[in-house]
């Protein structure tokens, strides 16, 4: 796998765009290879996602295809000068896998950021010790052990929660905070770490309390991504064992969006939800 192939998620919305343009146009792949100027092979590799493209030759493939709407036009051609952005992430593109580094690149790009966990602290949220905790847990069932630069990944993503512009949310069910990931001493000082959060205006994290009983959480975390600042694209992105997903399709999104304002309506306050964090500390 190439380090391009790790932030693939852009070049397969403007392989679909593409793909789509050309298909309303009753083009075979080789028709329009000759009308855009590029080899059928090129333009194959585009659509497919497998070849990243400059803003540039994007702008004139679209004026080929006399795609003069502006708004999906921007949104295209941001995608594609995202794509080619040296963003910290890339020093982790040879150690971490493609889900994680795509993710990583789009939460970077983004203006606003939901969460929901159920079971672990948000990585964002994390403290080392509590990350150190979680990937131990992991190692006597991995295939290959986890890379060594993993725990700075992790640190490293969480250098965006010092942009104010940054509107970052969390809700989080109470068993997060029960549960004794690395022992007391890890669970005391996280607990605290997340309280320094409460206290940050820009940040807003929420529990739901273990009363509340069924919600429609229950099916697994996620993160809701608004990737960019105007007009942005919406991105949910679901992690599991063994790959991740990342969601896009309207429908699905404003589920999710219910959703995590069906939890936000359950969670408690943000002044309560520190009470309860600071409560839970104490007793540690």
């Amino acid at each position: 796998m190439t380090s391009d192939d790790r932030l693939s998620y852009r070049r397969r919305k403007i392989g679909q765009a593409l793909r789509r343009y050309r298909e309303e146009r009753n083009l075979t792949q080789d028709a329009a290879a000759r009308l855009v100027e590029r080899s059928p092979a090129s333009l194959s590799a585009y659509e497919n996602g497998h070849r990243a493209i400059r803003p540039r030759d994007l702008r004139q493939i679209l004026d080929h295809y006399g795609v003069t709407e502006e708004k999906e036009r921007k949104r295209l051609l941001d995608l594609a000068a995202q794509g080619r952005k040296e963003g910290w992430w890339r020093d982790y593109m040879s150690h971490e896998d493609a889900f994680s580094v795509d993710f990583a690149s789009l939460e970077a790009e983004s203006s606003r950021s939901r969460s929901f966990e159920t079971v672990a602290v948000p990585g964002l949220l994390q403290t080392e010790a509590y990350t150190r905790a979680v990937f131990a847990a992991y190692e006597p069932v991995r295939v290959q052990p986890r890379d060594k630069n993993a725990i700075a990944f992790r640190m490293a993503r969480q250098r965006i929660l010092d942009r104010p512009s940054m509107r970052a949310a969390w809700i989080i069910g109470e068993p997060v905070l029960r549960l004794m990931v690395g022992g007391r001493d890890v669970m005391r000082s996280q607990c605290w770490k997340l309280v320094e959060v409460t206290e940050r205006e820009h940040l807003d994290l929420r529990v739901v309390p273990g009363t509340v009983g069924a919600h429609p959480g229950m099916a697994g975390s996620f993160t809701i991504l608004d990737v960019g600042s105007d007009d942005p694209m919406k991105v949910v992105a679901v992690d599991c064992l063994t790959r991740g997903w990342l969601i896009d399709e309207p429908p699905s999104i404003e589920y999710y969006e219910r959703v995590y304002a069906e939890l936000q309506a359950l969670a408690l306050s943000k002044s309560d939800s520190r009470a309860l964090i600071e409560a839970i500390a104490s007793e540690l």
